[in-house]
């Protein structure tokens, strides 16, 4: 039995709430965090020791990482994928990376980077693009006992 292994890491900000689609500096900041993020991912998947390997065959992985954005509705997402095939076989195997036999697969330690350090940035800069947009860019103060009209907007992890 052969098994194939791409790998599939799906980040998110939970936005079900909000009735439109990530524009303007709210879709920026979206995006930037996600450059960010796969930045990290080709910062942490180096280091690979190829001792009697071709170099010509290596670095695959690496270069197999991509990103998707889902910002149209719901939990608005960015999924990275590794799809690379080995040279030889032909077969995904990112999966099977790690940095000795028997450790963690890297693509684990690499979600849980972007889980710990990139995740909060990236709620952090989407909501406060939204919450600027709502305020027209400007700071407002709210005062009790008003009377007003006001927009809801839960953002949550």
């Amino acid at each position: 039995m052969t098994i194939n292994v791409k790998v599939q890491i799906t980040t998110g900000i939970d936005l079900t709430d909000l009735q439109s689609r990530l524009e303007g500096p709210a879709l920026s900041a979206f995006e930037d965090s996600g450059k960010e993020m796969h930045a990290a991912i080709q910062r942490k998947w180096v280091g690979w020791k190829y001792k009697g390997r071709n170099l010509s065959t290596v670095g695959r992985s690496r270069l197999g990482w991509s990103r998707q954005y889902q910002a149209t509705e719901g939990i608005r997402t960015i999924t990275f994928s590794n799809n690379a095939r080995g040279h030889y076989s032909g077969k995904p195997y990112a999966g099977y990376v790690a940095r000795k036999k028997g450790a963690t697969e890297e693509w684990r330690i690499v979600q849980d980077i972007l889980t710990r350090d990139y995740l909060p940035k990236l709620i952090a800069r989407v909501t406060e693009a939204l919450q600027n947009a709502l305020t027209g860019g400007r700071r407002v103060k709210v005062r009790t006992n008003k009377s007003t009209t006001h927009t809801v907007l839960n953002l949550e992890e």
